[in-house]
């Protein structure tokens, strides 16, 4: 018999409630005393795991509420730990089992991997019959080139090309039957050499270059520049409007209508609003089974009438950020109906809020995770399909949108505001010409 059961009911339920207080003491005090971050998985990258989410830092902490200070910018000066880790990881895993399985054996980051302008990349499109990857060149206003990146020579070449006829200023798309789709924001009607362009839904044979529009309107009023789109499983675009057209000088007037995410039906050319909930929405995609539709809200991001410094660019901007704006990855279930397979969104939900910047191009991986370009802050952040935060990948330039490339799928081009940067691990693409599966 133990010498706790010779204690009276009372005194023994006293002190098992003590014991348990002290180890639950001991197990908390053990987490706030171990290191924020520490060096972990292997050693072809500079990779750090973070402990507990980093749940518990010291109070001395601090982060600037100014969106264009990113994660690694958090200061926790009681813990030597984080600033000599964090900023200076290229992948930073918050769930260790999870993050180091996508990273592989052996992960590589080329940080600057082809030398590009100071404007903003975008649409990064990888073509695997061609093994190249198209991205656009949002700026400077009244450009008309976007690159072409031949991945069959090492280095890869970097060719300037224009459609036929001109696009002026794309800033999303995807491969969808084996030609280029892409979200035109270029509004303008006094381009060079006489070129006339509102903005909407272009397609592009990347064999040719030959571009044909399909949609410049909503039933005559202007968008007020598309920002990214995407094809759901029925073969219907859906897009984003936006308004950073007119806030980065690349059209000459101000939105007709309110901010929303559209539906395309190309066959028929009917377009229907189908949510205008979010502040700004931006980057737009669906699972792999199609049921679940992605948009990212950058609403901190707003347009004003007045150009403001240069701030990342090397021309003047309208565009300000307000920190307690949204910033956050919404999902909704997809339904059809019965007798015309019309789409329904239901059950709107608030999955992710970005850890730095605002939320901008989303991509889903092969085995469903996706990956959100942090927009104004150097890096992407890598989620399951519920939104919980599994890894980042920290660049030194903004990163606007993704593209896995590759003959396996396993390279992630990141391309954002005057960079592109390669990476190579495990977490795989999906196949562009067989996106969806049941």
């Amino acid at each position: 018999m133990s010498a706790l059961s010779l204690l009276p009911l009372a005194t023994a339920t006293l002190f098992t409630a003590s014991v348990s207080a002290s180890a639950l003491h001991a197990r908390n005090s053990s987490t706030q005393n171990a290191p924020v971050a520490y060096t972990c998985g292997p050693k072809t990258a500079n990779v750090t795991c973070i402990n507990r989410y980093q749940s518990i830092l010291p109070p001395s902490f601090s982060r600037d509420a100014d969106p264009t200070v990113g994660y690694s910018g958090t200061l926790v000066p009681d813990d030597p730990s984080w600033g000599s880790l964090v900023p200076n990881a290229d992948f930073v895993i918050f769930d260790k089992k999870r993050g180091l399985e996508l990273l592989g054996a052996s992960p590589k980051i080329a940080h600057n991997y082809i030398p590009v302008l100071n404007v903003i990349h975008e649409a990064p499109i990888y073509v695997p019959e061609l093994n190249k990857l198209f991205t656009t060149q949002d700026g400077p206003p009244g450009n008309l080139t976007n690159i072409m990146i031949d991945l069959n020579v090492d280095p890869p070449k970097v060719e300037a090309f224009v459609t036929d006829p001109p696009i002026y200023q794309p800033t999303g798309g995807i491969l969808h039957d084996g030609m280029i789709y892409w979200a035109v924001q270029g509004n303008n009607v006094t381009l060079p050499n006489g070129l006339k362009q509102r903005p909407g839904v272009a397609r592009v044979d990347p064999k040719t270059l030959k571009a044909e529009w399909l949609l410049n309107n909503y039933y005559g009023f202007f968008y007020g520049g598309l920002n990214d789109l995407t094809v759901d499983n029925v073969g219907d675009v859906w897009f984003t409007d936006s308004d950073y057209a007119y806030g980065l000088g690349l059209s000459n007037m101000s939105n007709q209508n309110q901010l929303a995410t559209y539906r395309f039906r190309p066959s028929t050319g009917e377009v229907q609003i189908v949510d205008a909930s979010l502040q700004h929405p931006n980057g737009i995609t669906f699972s792999r089974d199609g049921k679940t539709l992605y948009v990212t809200d950058s609403g901190l991001e707003t347009v004003g009438p007045d150009a403001s410094t240069q701030g990342f660019y090397d021309y003047p901007i309208r565009i300000y950020f307000t920190s307690t704006n949204a910033r956050n990855v919404y999902a909704w279930d997809v339904e059809r109906t019965t007798d015309t397979g019309a789409p329904i969104l239901k059950n709107k939900r608030n999955i992710f809020q970005s850890l730095e910047g605002s939320p901008d191009g989303i991509k889903v991986a092969a085995n469903g995770y996706l990956v959100v370009g942090s927009g104004l802050s150097n890096g992407v952040d890598i989620l399951d399909q519920y939104g919980s935060v599994i890894a980042r990948i920290q660049t030194n330039h903004p990163v606007e949108n993704i593209a896995w490339a590759g003959e396996d799928l396993k390279t992630l081009f990141l391309v954002g505001i005057g960079g592109i940067t390669k990476v190579d691990f495990d977490l795989q693409g999906p196949d562009p010409n067989n996106y969806f599966v049941k």
